[in-house]
């Protein structure tokens, strides 16, 4: 609740307290779930819960900036395909490549049983997709639909990743 209220959100009481469960629950499991499990442990809640490193609060963050730009994204998704994704910027490739290799992810947590190496995965994705952010303008720009579904593959990643490990998504924070 307190991360929550440091933000100024205009949220109503019912709206808060599921934000609260998803990022106070996301939070332990991930942290929980990010280390080794032949590492020493250390429970910090106040690092937990930091908007920044690898954190589950780190990664709900970009899926949530995602599902923001989505909303300002003024294109007929009906009408879209995947066929229209063109990688050209630097950042645009280097997220989609690194998409490319989730199922590789998938496959080595399966057979090691390992998931830090997932939570490690989805740090970067959302590592990633913040340069790509930074770098690439989605809503308005030439390459608006190629860019929407790169958010999209992202926010699917991102969610599906979370989901294995447990997590909630939240639609915005």
């Amino acid at each position: 609740g307190a991360l929550l209220e440091q933000r100024d959100l205009d949220w109503g009481a019912e709206e808060k307290a599921q934000a609260a469960r998803v990022l106070g629950i996301g939070a332990v499991k991930y942290a929980d779930l990010s280390t080794s499990r032949i590492s020493d442990y250390q429970f910090s809640f106040d690092r937990m819960l930091q908007f920044e490193g690898n954190t589950a609060t780190a990664i709900l963050y970009s899926y949530v900036r995602i599902q923001s730009i989505q909303r300002k994204v003024d294109v007929d998704v009906a009408s879209m395909s995947v066929n229209d994704l063109a990688l050209v910027d630097a950042a645009e490739v280097d997220l989609g490549l690194h998409l490319a290799r989730f199922s590789d992810v998938i496959d080595k947590v399966t057979e090691d049983l390992m998931p830090h190496h997932l939570t490690d995965f989805l740090y970067a994705t959302s590592q990633k997709f913040n340069v790509f952010f930074r770098d690439c303008r989605v809503a308005g720009s030439d390459e608006e639909s190629s860019r929407w579904w790169l958010c999209e593959l992202t926010a699917r990643v991102l969610s599906t990743g979370l989901s294995l490990l447990g997590i909630d998504t939240l639609l915005r924070m």
